[in-house]
């Protein structure tokens, strides 16, 4: 189930615009805001006035031209990508020609940034500590399935172009309460399959890269489930491995508690996940630690996607491998041997990671093991469960006909008369 609203028409621009933003460059670059500060305001609880849910979306406030500049750059030194977004008016008006407006939902133990309202790195640590509401995205439609086309730095004059790179356009915050009222209705109207897909991110990531992420997916994977992302405090920089490890440790008790209540209470009755790198840290303990203790909640539990998963692998084979195979939980891993991130990590522990596939290649018990080092994949070749066309069709046909690997077309079993796994030609 996928929702769009209506986008309003970019500003125009002209000479004198052009040079006023380089004017304000020189004048505010002495005075650009620390992104990463803590702003000492807590985030929304349940216990707070919560905005309603058929509010207006709110758009991002404009920023700083210099600001949003400098920030973008220093974030892109440090590894990481702006928190910063887009400038843009009132989110009411005509449709932008060539875009895509994609309302996805959330749930995170991050604090957040009135300021910027946004979230940023540091942990909520006020209870009950998840904040709750949904993120407007707007999708160039121009897009090949798998780009997620983002603007550069230094592409300050287009940076807020729709129809060219994918851009937050605004949020709402809603209580726990509200949020789940909200879900509840949307689900009331549909048809006998109430779908969602949640999806957890990795390491590195900010909260704004894991909205874009969960609409660029919602709309690629076209899987008619309502989209819904779960964002732990990730610093949102390559050098904030160690500091992510930890937030992992920390967000695992909120992510089980937003899975019982969203199985609950939110009147679905299909369930995937989708997880990446570091996020299937906190994703495995907190599912498997779930459906052990409730176990009425597992069939609601129908497919579960661990994608590069950067989880120490003997830990993985030995003490979470185990309860998800008790469990019956339709499990896929897909790994690589061209994951460069993955290999990175080592020089953080030098444990091999699971989602590291290296020969021999040895199948884990209870769930499908699927080697896709022979996709085609960026540089870094750590988001290919997204970003690579076959990866996204092959996801799209499991959670569409729940077929396992062997009924799929596009893969192959290895060996193949009694596979052990499943590869990509």
């Amino acid at each position: 189930m996928q929702h769009y609203l209506n986008l309003p028409a970019r500003r125009w621009r002209n000479s004198a615009t052009i040079a006023g933003i380089l004017v304000l460059c020189c004048l505010g670059a002495c005075t650009v805001p620390d992104h990463h500060a803590p702003d000492g305001n807590a985030a929304l609880t349940s216990a707070e006035p919560a905005q309603q849910p058929d509010a207006a979306v709110t758009p991002r406030p404009s920023s700083n031209a210099a600001g949003a500049i400098v920030g973008s750059l220093l974030g892109k030194l440090l590894g990481g990508k702006s928190t910063a977004g887009s400038a843009v008016g009132a989110l009411s008006g005509g449709k932008i020609d060539g875009a895509l407006g994609v309302t996805v939902y959330y749930a995170t133990d991050r604090e957040f940034r009135p300021r910027e309202n946004s979230y940023g790195w540091q942990p909520n640590r006020k209870a009950p500590h998840l904040s709750y509401g949904s993120v407007l995205v707007s999708i160039p439609e121009k897009r090949a399935p798998g780009e997620l086309p983002l603007a550069p730095w230094y592409d300050f004059i287009s940076s807020d172009d729709a129809q060219q790179y994918v851009l937050i356009e605004g949020m709402q915050r809603w209580s726990r309460a509200d949020f789940f009222a909200t879900i509840k209705n949307i689900n009331a109207t549909a048809p006998d399959r109430r779908a969602a897909f949640i999806y957890i991110h990795g390491y590195s990531n900010t909260f704004d890269d894991a909205a874009r992420r969960t609409a660029q997916m919602a709309v690629d994977l076209d899987i008619g489930a309502l989209p819904v992302f779960y964002s732990w405090p990730s610093k949102g920089t390559l050098a904030g491995y160690e500091f992510d490890q930890n937030s992992t440790q920390w967000t695992q008790t909120h992510l089980q508690d937003f899975l019982a209540d969203f199985a609950e209470q939110s009147l679905v009755t299909d369930i995937y996940i989708i997880a990446h790198s570091m996020g299937n840290r906190p994703l495995t303990l907190a599912l498997a630690g779930l459906l052990e203790t409730r176990p009425q909640l597992r069939p609601l539990f129908k497919q579960v996607v661990l994608a590069a998963p950067d989880i120490n692998a003997d830990v993985f084979r030995e003490q979470i491998a185990p309860r998800f195979a008790s469990l019956k939980l339709p499990t896929t891993l897909y790994a690589s041997a061209n994951d460069k991130a993955i290999r990175a990590s080592y020089g953080f522990a030098e444990w091999d990671r699971i989602g590291d596939i290296r020969g021999p290649v040895v199948a884990i018990p209870g769930m499908e093991l699927v080697d896709a080092s022979t996709v085609v994949m960026n540089f870094m070749g750590h988001d290919y469960f997204a970003s690579n066309r076959v990866l996204l069709t092959d996801i799209a046909t499991m959670i569409k006909t729940g077929q396992r690997a062997g009924k799929r077309g596009g893969l192959r079993g290895v060996p193949a008369r009694a596979p052990q796994y499943w590869a990509f030609p």
